[in-house]
């Protein structure tokens, strides 16, 4: 018991240390490719790697909306930084290799790969017909193989720079909350991927980093308005009022991945200690997370 408790006072002080000293000089001059980044965290990562001094590249499927945004990053930008978009649909998995090909030789390399897009969850829950296999399969090409596909086309250029893959997983990746359990299963299988290829990169002496995002509640337009909706009569708008802001779990990200964070947690005390009791007492975060979702 006492072992565990350490563990989280270690975990809890190591997120305060690198918190406290990131400096954004690091981030200057870097090539970065942000996917998902039309909007929330994604558009919010491409605003803050910019103003950092970043050359930016950003993806997602509205080829206006990704205009507004590199617009914005060049107000905010180095002069002599590269802004551009390439918009597509990460559920063709060809895409995705254009994608890495077309960033890389417009930047003259790539430093920093943030894996951000999802396709949102149908909230309810799972009664396993037809329509739920589908959308699960929907689920895991974008959510999960187009993640795989990025990072494996990406790693050459990676590999040449000492980069970084930066995984937007989540907190259901860690505890799986009822009524998303498609989006679940990506996130649980994501965490397994790309740990494991953490394991190979380093027993093969690569200099490439791996980062894993434990993100909770935030703030985003496409959540708000999921997790506001009542569906099959479920209150679930009741978590709205602790969610997070967009642009605060960007710059978390920054800073984790920067400092080659293996996992970071954001919000950190909410997600972390969360995270810890639950290792804990299963039973009890189990029935708590229930009883959220619940009228009860």
């Amino acid at each position: 018991m006492w072992g565990k408790v350490i563990a989280v006072l270690v975990g809890i002080l190591a997120g305060l240390w690198w918190m406290r000293g990131f400096d954004e000089g690091v981030i200057r001059g870097k090539k970065v490719l942000v996917t998902g980044a039309s909007t929330g965290i994604g558009e919010q990562l491409a605003y803050h790697y910019a103003r950092m001094g970043a050359s930016v590249m950003v993806t997602a499927r509205r080829a206006q909306r990704l205009q507004e945004v590199v617009a914005k990053c060049k107000e905010l930008g180095n002069p002599d930084a590269i802004f551009g978009y390439v918009n597509g649909d990460m559920s063709n998995m060809s895409f995705t290799e254009h994608l890495i090909k077309e960033s890389t030789q417009r930047m003259g390399g790539l430093d920093y790969l943030l894996l951000n897009h999802i396709l949102s969850p149908n909230l309810g829950f799972w009664k396993g017909d037809k329509d739920d296999m589908a959308h699960l399969d929907k689920v895991f090409e974008v959510n999960f193989k187009a993640y795989v596909h990025l990072a494996s086309h990406a790693l050459p250029a990676l590999e040449k720079s000492g980069g970084h893959i930066v995984v937007l997983s989540s907190f259901a990746g860690k505890i799986a909350p009822p009524f998303s359990v498609p989006y679940a299963s990506t996130k649980w299988a994501l965490g397994g991927f790309f740990t494991g290829l953490r394991q190979e990169l380093t027993m093969t002496g690569s200099n490439v980093s791996i980062t894993i995002c434990i993100i909770g509640f935030i703030a985003t337009d496409n959540a708000v308005t999921a997790f506001g909706e009542i569906q099959n009569g479920l209150p679930l708008q009741r978590i709205i009022g602790s969610a997070a802001s967009p642009s605060d779990t960007a710059l978390d990200i920054i800073r984790g991945a920067a400092a080659r964070e293996e996992e970071m947690y954001t919000p950190f005390q909410k997600t972390y200690i969360t995270t810890w009791i639950s290792g804990v007492c299963p039973s009890l975060m189990n029935y708590l997370i229930r009883a959220i979702y619940s009228d009860v």
